[in-house]
């Protein structure tokens, strides 16, 4: 049982880590500091060093944390969808999700992602701190179930890899869009013919096979 310490220690942690996802979000991931962060989540530094010991843990538990979220997320859209959606109908429902305006916080976690990853890409440091332990859960995780589930008795482990491999090409790619100031129906259409040219490429490994 959790007492009512444990609870309350617990509740800072997590505060202290929305707080540091929404201050990457709006500050850069450079600007990032201990200081920043017990001021956003309106605790005492010393708290922040308490729960994670060091402003490295911090990040990477924030980043693992972004990945949890979005994976929810992902997986309350598809649980409404699979028994009546195609597959290219759930990938719709999935980016239209993120470009509605109650939902920007989660664009806020694409955000800080895309910050996480450029960073990891010149810093090497940076990069096993972020990705040498691996997350528990993440959304290409979760794509890789999608796929599975709705093409999972047409191709075999490797063309379901390559479709997969393929899909989180297009999500990176549309990251930026995004995350700008891109007009919202341009976005949809333009995700709609990467849609489509997905299912032309699942369709060539079908029929290969």
């Amino acid at each position: 049982m959790i007492d009512g310490r444990e609870l309350k220690g617990n509740k800072t942690k997590e505060a202290l880590l929305h707080a540091t996802i929404a201050l990457i979000a709006e500050n850069g991931l450079e600007e990032l500091s201990a200081n920043s962060i017990a001021k956003k989540a309106n605790v005492s530094k010393a708290s922040v060093f308490h729960h994670f010991g060091s402003m490295e843990t911090i990040q990477q538990e924030a980043f693992f944390l972004t990945d949890v979220l979005m994976s929810e997320a992902l997986e309350q859209i598809y649980q409404t969808a699979k028994e009546t959606e195609s597959f290219a109908d759930t990938m719709l429902k999935y980016f239209r999700f993120f470009i509605e305006e109650e939902n920007k916080d989660y664009l806020n976690l694409i955000n800080v992602q895309m910050q996480f990853v450029v960073k990891s890409s010149y810093d090497t440091e940076f990069e096993e701190l972020i990705f040498g332990k691996d997350s528990a859960k993440t959304p290409f995780d979760f794509f890789e179930i999608l796929v599975g589930d709705f093409y999972g008795d047409k191709l075999d482990e490797n063309d379901l890899e390559l479709v997969n491999d393929l899909i989180v090409i297009h999500i990176n790619g549309f990251a930026s869009f995004l995350i700008s100031n891109a007009d919202k129906e341009w976005l949809v259409s333009l995700w709609k013919e990467n849609i489509k040219m997905i299912e032309i490429y699942i369709q060539s490994l079908i029929e290969s096979n």
